[in-house]
């Protein structure tokens, strides 16, 4: 893996970066403008972030759009990102994968971990305290997203999540 832009991705100018680029790529997703983020710190952007998401997400919902093609349009926006994240880290194997998984979520946030193979648990979300469990069924369109892009497809289904009171999230990934 590249270690060198892995470094700069795990520190706080990543954080900041990967948020301004998931900022962008999601109201591009939503079909909206993204909210104003210039001179606003990491940890700054990542609670506009949580507050646009959960806002958009009802807005959907309360709309009647089709929240079908709504997934679609993240999952493929956030599959990108996942794809780009990949060419540029250069991963040889799943553990790199899993190290790149877990940048990416501790920067947002997201205390994520492979209990075994294929099984995630997610013991600390910070989404959760902004998203009701429908919203969190929309926007985990996202994760999916994400999860297939940098480990090149599979699939990504939650059995648990904290939005539907659970302790922790838990989810399968299959190749």
């Amino acid at each position: 893996m590249n270690g060198i832009i892995y470094f700069v991705l795990s520190g706080r100018l990543g954080a900041w970066m990967e948020l301004q680029i998931l900022m962008r790529q999601t109201a591009k997703a939503f079909a909206v403008n993204a909210p104003k983020t210039a001179g606003l710190s990491a940890k700054e952007i990542l609670k506009a972030y949580a507050q646009f998401t959960a806002k958009e997400a009802l807005r959907a919902m309360q709309s009647g759009q089709n929240l079908e093609t709504l997934c679609q349009k993240l999952y493929q926006m956030a599959y990108v990102l996942g794809s780009r994240l990949r060419r540029w880290l250069n991963p040889k194997n799943e553990e790199d994968c899993l190290a790149i998984i877990t940048m990416l979520y501790r920067n947002i946030g997201i205390q994520i971990c492979e209990e075994e193979t294929g099984h995630f648990c997610v013991r600390k979300c910070y989404f959760s305290s902004f998203y009701t469990r429908e919203i969190c069924n929309v926007i985990s369109a996202i994760d999916k997203g994400i999860f297939a892009g940098v480990y090149q497809g599979g699939k990504l289904s939650f059995r648990e999540r904290i939005t539907e009171g659970c302790s922790v999230c838990r989810a399968d990934f299959r190749k």
